[in-house]
């Protein structure tokens, strides 16, 4: 068959770049050029006896290209225009062809179908490439989280993709034909415009800005912005791109920081307590207005420098030194009590600071001290002190005036028996009636009042002695003690004392007990003395609770304190007895010694109860006294 083809023809279809098949009407190839043999993986020898569809159509189209051959057969189908489809080589690699097809008829019957084709694989490839590469790219552009405006070389706009419209709020329709300065806050018109002309005329490739957009709503946005431009292959400026990053949020946060910092700055160098940071050479990091107005200097003077450029005092400086090399040494957080001098008066104040080691943010570790000048609270300390000790010294003359007054009461009638013995002697000397039995009569009388007198002094002596140790003693013989010099002032007053006592052993100081007893109950007996009861009682308790602690309670039935007063009653100088009858440290004192000196403790409260089945009110005083040590059977 293919010898009934003209041999020059088919000479010139060999060379040729393009595919030529001639087939019959049932697909069968005639002729196949070089260039179908090579695509197609097989030899111009070998192909002709190929059907063209079974062998090189895929299993998909096969049906359809049979038909369309059928239809060119019959003259039913248009052939001049290009139709593309796949084909199959011989080792299973698929081809797309574009095929121009014609016919050869003779006697109006159509013998053969040529098939002229292009191997468009490549260009189906790049095309599929290219339009892939155009997807990609509209979808960077429509649904980029970045802003993207494309705008001519004037500025005015010609497309914004999606959350460049959100951004400002507009439409696409309401966005395009605006410059970009309409969208551009006033301060940043004249920088904004001095960059694009500066693109526009090629002197910049692309410049970065920040800057503040208005949105629709007239609100403000803030905006990282690149801008460049898209050139055609002359190098001319075609349109100017624009990438937008919305940054409001960081920008909000980053000026919240500012305030904090500016915030927390305003705190630390207002706070009146000295804040620095030092590093390990003592240098300053950062130094508050508290410090720097004790080197009477600024804080931005003092940043890089230390203590020793500031304070003459040699020794505070290197004392300051060692301590933070120390501290930081250890890594460990202390409280420490230092001197520093004012340079501005040369006076010293006391500080306590709390120093720990912290680490920067590049590691480098530091110290922060944060001192309070405890100046003012050493000096209040010191005046309490002073005060507490002339209240020491009030309290006891004021004891030792109680005393002289029990001592003349317990003496008057020793004194009384000797003055009347010596008178009786003197009479009866002078009247010759004077007997040796009388003398020795007076005389036993007046040793005996006089040895009466010197047990009196030694009575009393014993209680102005200082306790310094703590001793064992009996509370029962506290009390007795206490209430044997008091006795005096307790005669011939109507007032019963109502006992019901615990023998108890305790450690502690007995002459300061003594001292509280006798308070309390010259307390009592000054309140019945101020009424007009029938009946005045003191009610003295003493035994031991569970927790092993002595409670001692002295009640009276005088009518209680006043509400108004009970509260203030152990503060010094308070009294509710004439300034002629009492200092008002009496109860002071009291709550002085069970505190401070046996770790005890003071309470009153007014009471009602009944006695011999009358009813009675009045002020009871409890005292709760630890037992210290453990007491030996």
């Amino acid at each position: 068959m293919q010898e009934q083809i003209d041999s020059n023809i088919l000479e010139y279809l060999n060379i040729t770049k393009g595919l030529y098949l001639i087939l019959d009407k049932n697909s069968n190839i005639i002729f196949a050029n070089e260039q179908a043999c090579k695509i197609l993986g097989v030899s111009q020898e070998k192909i002709v006896s190929m059907n063209w569809v079974d062998s090189f159509i895929p299993q998909e189209l096969k049906s359809y290209i049979s038909n369309v051959i059928k239809e060119i057969a019959n003259k039913n189908m248009q052939i001049n225009r290009y139709v593309e489809n796949e084909v199959v080589t011989l080792d299973g690699e698929r081809k797309f062809i574009s095929w121009k097809n014609s016919f050869v008829e003779k006697k109006g019957e159509i013998t053969q179908v040529i098939c002229s084709g292009e191997d468009i694989t490549e260009k189906r490839e790049i095309q599929k490439y290219i339009e892939e590469k155009e997807e990609r790219l509209k979808a960077i552009f429509d649904f980029s989280p970045l802003g993207i405006l494309i705008s001519d070389k004037t500025g005015k706009m010609i497309e914004a993709n999606l959350a460049f419209l959100n951004m400002l709020g507009y439409s696409q329709d309401e966005i395009l034909g605006k410059s970009y300065l309409d969208i551009t806050h006033s301060d940043y018109l004249d920088l904004n415009e001095e960059y694009f002309n500066r693109l526009i005329d090629n002197e910049i490739g692309m410049y970065k800005i920040t800057k503040r957009y208005i949105t629709k709503n007239n609100e403000l946005l803030w905006g990282n912005v690149t801008v460049s431009t898209i050139k055609n292959e002359f190098n001319e400026i075609l349109y100017v791109l624009a990438i937008i990053e919305d940054i409001t949020q960081m920008k909000t946060r980053e000026e919240d920081i500012i305030a904090q910092r500016k915030f927390l700055h305003t705190i630390i160098d207002e706070n009146p307590n000295i804040i620095i940071v030092k590093d390990y050479e003592g240098k300053f990091v950062l130094v508050n207005q508290a410090i720097a107005r004790l080197y009477n200097t600024t804080t931005d003077d003092m940043i890089g420098k230390s203590d020793g450029d500031y304070n003459p005092n040699k020794d505070q400086v290197k004392h300051y030194l060692q301590s933070v090399q120390e501290i930081m040494d250890l890594d460990e957080t202390k409280v420490v009590y230092e001197e520093s001098t004012d340079i501005l008066t040369g006076k010293i104040r006391y500080f306590q600071s709390i120093k720990k080691p912290i680490t920067d943010r590049y590691g480098n570790k530091q110290l922060l001290i944060i001192a309070n000048d405890i100046t003012d609270i050493k000096e209040a300390q010191k005046k309490l002190k002073d005060n507490e000790e002339m209240i020491h010294h009030q309290s006891k003359m004021a004891a030792m005036g109680e005393m002289l007054e029990n001592i003349a009461h317990q003496w008057r009638q020793p004194l009384s028996v000797i003055t009347t013995s010596a008178s009786s002697v003197k009479i009866h000397k002078e009247m010759g009636t004077l007997s040796d039995d009388f003398l020795d009569e007076v005389l036993d009388a007046i040793v005996k009042s006089g040895n009466h007198l010197s047990q009196t002094i030694d009575d009393f002596r014993d209680f102005f002695k200082p306790d310094k140790e703590k001793v064992r003693f009996n509370i029962k013989n506290t009390y007795k003690k206490a209430l044997f010099l008091v006795s005096s002032k307790l005669k011939n007053r109507e007032i019963d004392i109502i006992e019901n006592i615990e023998d108890i052993d305790l450690y502690g100081f007995d002459n300061e007990l003594v001292q509280v007893i006798m308070n309390l109950i010259n307390n009592a007996r000054d309140a019945l003395e101020e009424s007009s009861l029938e009946y005045k009682y003191i009610f003295i308790d003493i035994y031991k609770d569970k927790e092993n602690n002595i409670i001692l309670k002295i009640c009276d039935n005088a009518g209680g304190i006043p509400v108004n007063v009970i509260g203030k009653i152990f503060e010094p100088y308070f009294t509710t007895k004439h300034k002629s009858l009492g200092t008002g440290i009496g109860l002071y004192m009291c709550e002085e010694i069970l505190v401070k000196h046996m770790n005890g403790e003071i309470a009153v409260k007014n009471k009602e109860f009944e006695y011999e089945k009358n009813s009675f009110k009045g002020a009871e005083f409890t005292l709760k006294i630890p037992i210290l040590e453990p007491l030996e059977n």
